[in-house]
């Protein structure tokens, strides 16, 4: 039975290579602006969200500082989340930094073998989450003009990740004993440098993935399939034809969020759903970033449970946290994209970094021992 689904899926993406192929060939300038696009959310968005994040989360992985967590405060992660002590600041910094850094910083403790392959990828459905650059700054900024919608999210997507945790502590429990002894927090001069080295790389598959993934959308898009399946959305309470299609989109890619319609706080709940769940980029993103070390089948079933979660709980609460926010949102006008300008020097210091890096491995090498 494996193998048959192995070669199915060989199959399916030998035969999405082709339309994608056929896509580019035939629509030429439809490929070339959903390239163009996806190339600016990277340079506006995602690499002012992410590189930073990233960084910090490598090491402090590699130098073993997520098992720095006092006793007490691990005996509460064990009760409550059948988590150990350098387990829950994966899952705090993985829920609140951006969706891949968790996932990332399970991947390097799984190949360090601080924890087990089963128990990683149970917990990467846990340390998964929107950073506070996206929900404030690029949510709540351009379709709300007000911080109150990006705290109704945040707490949304907080709350239903804790509640799925504790939920998911009797299986955590099962698999403690896959859990590795943690290694003696150890910084070498070099260490900074070469997380810098895997964030970029990080970086760079990221990018790759969300530009790769933009041509497959403007090819749904070129079909009409995005319209169909916002015409059906459209029948939910409180969305319309041109919501639905929004929500079809950012489902696709979640920073497509940014083409709902503005000011609109019955629209929340969805929105806080879709920002639960991260959409179908983002999960390319972490195929690329595991390389298919980790499954990513329990984390699809768990992100999805914490979606309904998150707009149920973001129903009930949005309503007192956005109290006397009506008028403000009700005039919320576009905001002014950023200047990629930042994005860009960035990613030319981290290339100089790299190639330093490279020329000086052997010399690494010779001071670590």
């Amino acid at each position: 039975m494996r193998i048959w689904e192995e070669k199915a899926l060989r199959a399916a993406g030998i035969a999405g290579a082709a339309v994608m192929f056929l896509f580019c060939l035939l629509e030429p300038a439809a490929a070339a602006a959903a390239v163009s696009e996806s190339l600016g959310r990277c340079t506006e968005v995602v690499i002012p969200s992410l590189f930073a994040m990233l960084a910090a989360s490598s090491l402090i992985v590699k130098c073993g500082a997520a098992g720095l967590v006092p006793r007490l405060t691990g005996r509460l992660s064990r009760l409550l989340f059948g988590m150990n002590s350098s387990e829950l600041p994966v899952f705090i910094f993985g829920m609140l930094a951006g969706y891949p850094v968790g996932v990332k910083m399970l991947c390097e403790a799984h190949a360090a073998g601080r924890i087990g392959k089963r128990r990683g990828e149970l917990l990467a459905g846990l340390c998964y989450g929107a950073g506070p650059a996206f929900i404030s700054g690029f949510i709540s900024r351009q379709l709300y003009c007000s911080p109150a919608a990006g705290r109704v999210i945040f707490v949304s997507n907080a709350a239903a990740n804790l509640l799925l945790a504790v939920f998911m502590s009797p299986l955590l429990r099962k698999t403690a004993d896959e859990t590795q002894r943690c290694s003696p927090v150890r910084i070498t001069p070099y260490m900074l440098s070469e997380c810098v080295l895997r964030s970029g790389r990080a970086m760079a598959d990221i990018c790759m993935t969300i530009t790769a993934f933009s041509v497959a959308a403007a090819f749904f898009y070129c079909i009409g399939a995005v319209a169909a399946a916002g015409e059906l959305l459209g029948k939910l309470p409180g969305l319309g034809r041109i919501s639905g299609e929004a929500l079809a989109a950012a489902f696709l890619d979640v920073t497509n969020i940014g083409s709902f319609p503005r000011g609109d706080l019955r629209l929340l709940p969805y929105i806080s759903g879709l920002t639960s769940f991260g959409g179908v980029c983002v999960l390319f993103q972490l195929r690329a970033l595991t390389a298919g070390r980790l499954s990513l089948k329990p984390l699809i079933a768990m992100r999805a449970a914490a979606a309904v979660l998150s707009f149920f709980i973001c129903r009930t609460i949005a309503p007192v946290m956005t109290a006397g926010e009506t008028l403000a949102v009700s005039t919320a006008a576009a905001v002014k994209d950023r200047s990629p300008v930042p994005s860009l020097l960035l990613v030319a210091m981290t290339v100089m970094v790299m190639r330093e890096y490279g020329g000086s491995r052997s010399e690494k090498a010779a001071i670590d021992t």
